[in-house]
């Protein structure tokens, strides 16, 4: 009768599979953290929209209504607010607003994207109440993410 001996497996130690086993944990922790917490950097590209100058004479009361005609570029002129884009993607203002002598003056802005890194020039008209030179006046522009962008000036 032949008497048969167990055969031995050949494993890795207990101690390195641990090992390997915190290992690869930690690797699947970094990653996951990295992606929800944003530590490899975002891959979304947003609009930076900023006001870069407000200059408006003081208007004469009695328009109709404010209104806000949009033009690209960096153009200075009365009744004007520009805008600059310092962010990835383009925007676009869809409203406008200023604020003086107790009366707050809005105007939807029709076709005013902002392209990253450019200028858009809002002009201002047809005021309903009328401003003083040296008044203080107040403004705010909504972007079609609905984020406000304030501006401030002294009439002219």
């Amino acid at each position: 009768m032949k008497i048969s001996t167990p055969r031995r497996r050949k494993a890795i130690s207990p101690i390195l599979a641990t090992v390997i086993l915190i290992a690869i944990t930690l690797i699947a922790a970094i990653a996951i953290a990295g992606f929800v917490f944003g530590l490899f950097g975002s891959f979304t590209s947003t609009p930076r929209i900023q006001e870069t100058f407000a200059q408006v004479t003081h208007p004469a009361g009695g328009g109709a209504g404010l209104t806000a005609v949009c033009a690209a570029g960096d153009l200075p002129a009365a009744n004007t607010v520009i805008f600059s884009n310092t962010g990835s993607a383009s925007g676009a203002i869809t409203e406008i607003s200023i604020t003086y002598s107790g009366v707050t003056q809005s105007a939807a802005v029709a076709a005013c994207t902002v392209a990253s890194g450019a200028f858009a020039t809002i002009t201002l008209s047809l005021f309903t109440t009328a401003g003083v030179a040296g008044q203080t006046f107040t403004g705010a522009a909504v972007t079609s993410s609905g984020a406000q962008v304030a501006y401030t000036g002294t009439f002219t």
